[in-house]
């Protein structure tokens, strides 16, 4: 699964690697670590605004929620969405259909299982380039205050056979598109066979992984401490 991310990308450094602007916004706050949990605002690109990157919340909010709690509840459960499954499921068979993004990172952690150890592992693309994770969209207003809503579930995937030594247990993977791919992925009209093509293991041969220190999860931690990303040998 996929519930933890490196994303300390400057505005500027969006920007130039996608070729369309990012609007300042007060709610972009580039960092280290940032977990689904705490329902951080991250920077995506829409399939109906592809010529601007906008700060959407992690969890999606299907847009025929009809309050609160229940709005509450579903995105407790929607922080990824599994591609084999996602055009049947309530939360997700419209928006991928119509409502697919780019969710924009440079990182992301995944934890190994060794007995009775978590073990932390922090996984980039061997370029050290800022990529993009599969992600579907939705906008859901909420009755009570007329707010509007715009929020995010990340794409997964089987393993490919680096993350399945890391993610030994459920042996999971977000879905990381290739370069060639990103908009093609955003484009409204692709179909449903090419979408499904795109909902693959990215090649291990272009990715790296180390372990970094359980620090990432401490309350302790500061997001902006670039400590959180260095290597951590749990041998000594």
């Amino acid at each position: 699964m996929c519930y933890f991310v490196e994303q300390n990308i400057p505005r500027r450094e969006l920007e130039k690697r996608f070729g369309i602007r990012m609007p300042e916004d007060p709610r972009y706050t580039p960092g280290y670590f940032h977990s689904a949990f705490s329902r951080p605002f991250l920077p995506v690109i829409t399939s109906d605004k592809p010529e601007e990157i906008q700060l959407f919340q992690w969890g999606l909010i299907p847009s025929w929620v009809k309050d609160e709690k229940t709005a509450e509840r579903i995105r407790n459960s929607t922080f990824n969405a599994r591609s084999e499954t996602a055009w049947i499921k309530p939360s997700f068979r419209s928006a991928i259909k119509y409502k697919r993004c780019l969710v924009l990172i440079h990182g992301f952690y995944e934890y190994h299982s060794a007995g009775n150890q978590k073990i932390p592992y922090y996984i980039k693309l061997k370029n050290d380039r800022v990529f993009t994770l599969a992600g579907l969209f939705d906008t859901w207003i909420n009755p009570s205050t007329g707010e509007f809503n715009n929020t995010f579930s990340v794409l997964t995937t089987k393993a490919n056979p680096m993350m399945e030594r890391i993610h030994n247990l459920k042996k999971r993977m977000p879905v990381i598109l290739p370069f060639s791919d990103e908009k093609l992925w955003i484009k409204q009209d692709t179909d449903r066979l090419l979408i499904n093509a795109l909902l693959k293991p990215f090649p291990e041969d272009d990715m790296t992984a180390y372990t970094v220190s359980r620090r990432i999860s401490s309350p302790d931690a500061y997001i902006s401490d670039p400590a959180l990303i260095e290597f951590y040998d749990y041998e000594k």
